[in-house]
């Protein structure tokens, strides 16, 4: 292989850790912003509004599965309370069905 094309592929590995990395730590990080003593004044203070606008486009853009997906995960999160494997689930639903081994 050419340098050039080694370079670019440790770019795009590299990148590609920074971003799993991101998205792991945010799932584990968000059990522990329960024990910051005044972050439910500030979840509070986000109207659901903007929330709502982050999650529902992703939602109708999977379509029947995300929907799927995410009653799957408002009933574990109901149930067991686990931020983690909630959204495990979810992803696992719609990484499913997107490789065809569901429905």
């Amino acid at each position: 292989m050419q340098e050039s094309n080694l370079n670019l592929l440790l770019i795009i590995f590299l990148v590609a850790i920074g971003t799993y990395t991101l998205r792991i730590s945010g799932l584990l990080l968000s059990n522990k912003l329960k024990e910051i003593k005044n972050i439910d004044i500030f979840l509070e203070s986000i109207p659901p509004t903007l929330l709502i606008a982050l999650i529902v486009p992703s939602i109708i853009k999977e379509g029947l599965i995300g929907v799927i997906a995410s009653l799957f995960i408002i009933i574990i999160m109901y149930k067991t309370k686990n931020t983690f494997l909630a959204m495990f689930i979810g992803v696992l639903i719609v990484a499913l069905q997107r490789n065809g081994l569901l429905f």
